[in-house]
């Protein structure tokens, strides 16, 4: 799985974490130096201190005896220069210098930045430089700081030998271990790049899901049921583009071979030709209706409803008051008072579809029942007639785009299939649920569940 810069989703967490794990050694060398490097110089500065003592005592008729002060002193002298300034009263200003001290004060010095007492001498190297007085006389110390240098030299060349090792074995097991946990993802990826390059796709694949790590699992299963919903939209895209075609052709088929009609023996027959005009004219509405109601349903897939709290018996009365005179058979209502979130146009449209259904396959002296109800505290219209009923095995289809119940039956009754699409596609904007049932003992019952709480 590649991220926007190219870099694998593993190589980035092999770089992240061998930079955390040479940063943890690095910090921890410099804490370790830093630290054991303090109390090396610390050392040196109380063995300073130590030596100041020792001098004081050594002094032997105001000058200092350099042999017993090295024999008595508990530090080591080798690399520690003294130089001693006696300024007593009314005698002379003397000087007094350990071996090899002069030259020691003759090499050039610096001075290390942010340590005062800490300086470098040519030819010497690094010196701790400490200083007291007492009984007017003053002494100047410099001792050796090598031990401490070169302790601290090879802390740093560890230090560097643990970097290098660390990091190669920070790098190896980082790599390892983020290769082992991208691995189910990376097997996505390629079931998703397979599937996505398949040259024969039968919209039922599905993504393999591994069992862990758990957001790994999660996601395998949301764009599994992803991947459901868009194959079961492009299939019913697919279905609805061919029973679209098979509906217009039929028509179409049927137009040609009155036209044919008309130019074999229209001049003949004359009375073809009023015929066949009357015939491609019914044709032709039904085709109009078709390709609108194929509109309609192509833009509500795309498009959102809005919804009000209203009453439902006042717009149910009045729609069916404006509409019961078209219709051949009886309507009685039965419309208890109650209020629900609905867009008005398309309840109306809703009712309209289903009364007109109920009219298409209800004997004329039959009787169309509505009525608006409370069930469950959930606010219910029913419209139930006394026709010729639905099956079961096409209760399930009837919402279906193109689905016309007893296709032989059908032939006869006008109608392009696509109502009960409508009302269900309806329905659905409207926050609503639709079913249908049986009307014992014969007739259908279309039930809708309106809300009284939005989504």
């Amino acid at each position: 799985m590649r991220n926007f810069s190219g870099q694998s989703n593993a190589a980035q967490i092999t770089r992240t974490f061998t930079v955390i794990i040479l940063l943890i050694i690095l910090l921890t060398g410099v804490s370790i130096a830093g630290v054991v490097g303090y109390r090396l110089t610390k050392n040196r500065m109380d063995d300073a201190q130590i030596l100041i003592t020792s001098l004081k005592r050594s002094f032997i008729d105001d000058a200092p005896d350099w042999q017993q002060w090295k024999m008595n002193s508990p530090i080591n002298t080798k690399d520690t220069y003294v130089k001693v300034s006696t300024k007593i009263s009314n005698q002379k200003h003397q000087i007094f210098y350990s071996p090899n001290a002069r030259k020691f004060l003759h090499a050039k010095e610096w001075q290390v930045p942010g340590f005062n007492n800490i300086r470098y001498r040519n030819g010497f190297g690094f010196f701790y430089r400490s200083g007291a007085e007492s009984r007017h006389i003053y002494y100047e110390t410099w001792t050796s700081l090598h031990d401490v240098i070169h302790i601290f030299r090879l802390i740093l060349e560890d230090l560097l030998l643990v970097i290098i090792i660390g990091g190669i074995l920070g790098y190896l097991i980082t790599a390892w271990l983020a290769r082992r946990l991208n691995r189910p993802l990376a097997a996505l990826t390629n079931a998703a790049a397979q599937i996505n390059h398949a040259e024969n796709i039968s919209y039922h694949e599905a993504l393999p899901v591994p069992i862990e790590p758990t957001e790994v699992h999660d996601l395998g299963v949301e764009i599994n049921q992803l991947l459901q919903s868009l194959n079961k939209q492009v299939l019913r895209d697919h279905q609805f583009v061919a029973d679209a075609s098979h509906e217009l052709r039929t028509p179409l088929t049927a137009i040609r071979g009155h036209i044919s009609l008309i130019n074999r023996r229209g001049k003949e027959h004359p009375e073809v030709i009023s015929r066949s005009l009357k015939f491609i004219d019914h044709e032709s509405i039904r085709m109009q209706t078709l390709v609108e109601n194929l509109l309609q349903l192509t833009r509500m897939d795309h498009t959102e409803a809005t919804l009000s709290y209203q009453s439902v018996d006042k717009v149910i009365r009045e729609t069916v008051t404006n509409y019961e005179t078209s219709l051949p058979q009886t309507i009685t209502m039965a419309l208890t008072p109650t209020n629900a979130y609905f867009n008005s146009a398309n309840l109306q449209q809703i009712l309209l579809a289903l009364l007109s259904n109920a009219s298409k396959y209800s004997p004329e002296s039959g009787t169309v029942q509505v009525t608006v109800a409370i069930q469950n505290d959930q606010p219910t219209i029913t419209i139930a007639d006394q026709g010729i009923g639905i099956s079961d095995v096409d209760k399930s289809h009837v919402f279906e785009r193109f689905y016309r119940v007893d296709q032989a039956r059908s032939q006869a009754i006008p109608g392009t299939g696509l109502g009960l699409a409508i009302v269900a596609r309806l329905a659905e904007l409207n926050q609503a649920q639709i079913s249908v049932s049986d009307n014992l003992p014969h007739g259908t019952i279309f039930t809708i569940h309106l809300a009284r709480q939005l989504k």
